[in-house]
């Protein structure tokens, strides 16, 4: 697991509306370059990073598919993650991103996945991370990473949009190492 790059993280400016889109836009071009196609698992962004890609006219055809699995059940119905693995490493946990992120690409016509779980708000008093820490996991077929963000305590909104910034700049990275630029 790596900390997300600085440039992913934009040192605690919450993102505006233009800034998400854009984001969503340069990601969706890059796969569309590459003729690939994205999934994404979401807990904490409850599919606002789904919603912001099919907002993006002329390049929603990337998104394969977006899961919401806000509860335990959620991610074991849809994804088939062991609750097992949620009752030891926590909900918000690194294991749990990286099996959101291999699991929905897996299940997908799609070569590359984000998965995305986290606290937008109050932290769980039995979870060992705060509110604002959030996990990005990220996979291609061979290979899948996870990042950890950490925005400390804000409003819901304002960690949603800046897990789902993050996630979409890693995104974007990880498919610009993959066509090699």
């Amino acid at each position: 697991m790596t900390e997300a790059p600085e440039q992913d993280r934009d040192e605690r400016v919450v993102p505006d509306s233009a800034q998400l889109t854009a984001a969503a836009r340069a990601l969706l071009a890059m796969l569309d370059s590459m003729d690939w196609r994205l999934a994404t698992a979401e807990s904490c962004t409850g599919g606002f990073l789904s919603s912001l890609l099919t907002d993006v006219e002329g390049l929603s055809h990337c998104l394969d598919r977006g899961y919401v699995c806000y509860s335990v059940a959620a991610k074991h119905d849809m994804l088939g993650i062991d609750p097992g693995l949620i009752d030891e490493q926590g909900a918000v946990s690194e294991p749990v991103a990286r099996a959101l992120a291999e699991n929905s690409l897996c299940l997908a016509d799609a070569q590359l996945s984000l998965g995305i779980t986290g606290f937008a708000g109050s932290s769980d008093p039995d979870e060992s991370e705060g509110a604002g820490v959030a996990y990005i996991g990220v996979a291609v077929p061979d290979q899948s990473w996870v990042y950890r963000v950490d925005y400390g305590e804000r409003p819901r909104r304002d960690i949603r949009n800046m897990v789902t910034l993050a996630a979409l700049a890693i995104g974007l990275r990880t498919a610009r190492d993959r066509r090699g630029d």
